[in-house]
């Protein structure tokens, strides 16, 4: 790797790339967070979307916003993250609970001793907003009653400590709230983090700007007309997805460097498709050929099979 390659890719690291679902998101976040600091108010919501649509992002975007902090006594946690266990039980839910919030004895105790230490803790450090990530966990782990009797422990944990709370994960997450209707009164807000779509004009806008964001930020030229047929391309390459888009444009500017190239060409897109997208992705199923006949990559076996949506698909 280059200087140059090490610079675009540590660019891209610190990279924030906004747009108006995001930004929506952000604010519908950031005042459940200042509901709860200003005005004593809890505010709940979940946030949902497939992987690659910006919700890790939107999570340190808001924890970067509301820094952890030493005080003379105590340390203060104004946004505290948990990600769910991959296989969620209260023991280990509570667990990761208490070793976010710094409890040296976050394994001791029964389970009514946890429960009081993170509340305590929750005090203590002067948290405002709980963010609960990766809530698809719930459904993709086999014990059939670990998700009821989980949510039941996090509801009470939520209305006891009356912070802001934010469930996020991947679409299937809002499987808890289905089992749970206690649970489900509590979070009526929601947020969702879309694909852009090619049937929204306006969705489909808002990708050309994150894509031409993303042109300007390699600092390297693009061969040919930036024209609506190009953006098509990118639309079937990336499946609209944030996180795929990122990985291509990525791909390609390293193509270019190691061919030499000093702009990104079509013949650039094409391989760095295969190379970081597709590895069966030749000929007319290479959406940089043009061979390729604009069929969506959704049918099993294509790279974007599972991540297929109704919005997509219309």
């Amino acid at each position: 790797m280059n200087e140059q390659e090490i610079k675009i890719f540590k660019r891209f690291n610190s990279l924030l790339i906004e747009h108006p679902q995001f930004d929506t998101a952000v604010t519908k976040i950031i005042n459940a967070y200042k509901f709860k600091s200003e005005a004593e108010r809890q505010v709940n919501l979940i946030c949902v979307g497939m992987s690659g649509t910006g919700k890790s992002t939107l999570k340190k975007h808001v924890v970067k916003k509301y820094p952890s902090f030493a005080s003379k006594d105590r340390k203060i946690i104004p946004v505290l993250e948990v990600n769910t266990p991959a296989l969620p039980t209260v023991k280990n839910v509570a667990e990761a609970m208490l070793l976010q919030l710094g409890d040296p004895l976050f394994h001791r105790g029964s389970t009514s001793e946890k429960t009081n230490r993170i509340l305590h803790y929750i005090r203590e450090c002067e948290v405002k907003l709980i963010i609960f990530d990766e809530l698809q966990h719930f459904v993709d782990q086999g014990n059939k009653s670990a998700p009821r009797q989980v949510s039941d422990w996090l509801k009470t944990v939520i209305d006891d400590s009356a912070v802001s709370t934010v469930f996020m994960g991947l679409e299937q997450s809002e499987h808890i709230l289905k089992i749970n209707e206690q649970l489900r009164r509590r979070f009526t807000h929601r947020v969702d983090l879309k694909p852009f779509s090619i049937c929204c004009s306006e969705s489909f806008k808002d990708f050309t700007s994150v894509l031409k964001t993303l042109h300007r930020a390699v600092e390297m030229p693009l061969v040919g007309r930036i024209n609506s047929d190009h953006f098509r391309r990118w639309h079937f390459a990336t499946n609209s997805v944030i996180a795929h888009m990122i990985t291509l444009t990525l791909s390609a500017f390293q193509v270019s460097q190691r061919e030499g190239y000093a702009s990104i060409n079509q013949r650039c897109l094409e391989q760095a498709f295969v190379e970081s997208i597709w590895a069966q992705g030749s000929g007319k199923l290479n959406p940089f050929n043009n061979k390729f006949e604009f069929n969506r990559l959704t049918k099993p076996g294509m790279p974007f099979h599972t991540a297929g949506t109704k919005e997509l698909t219309e």
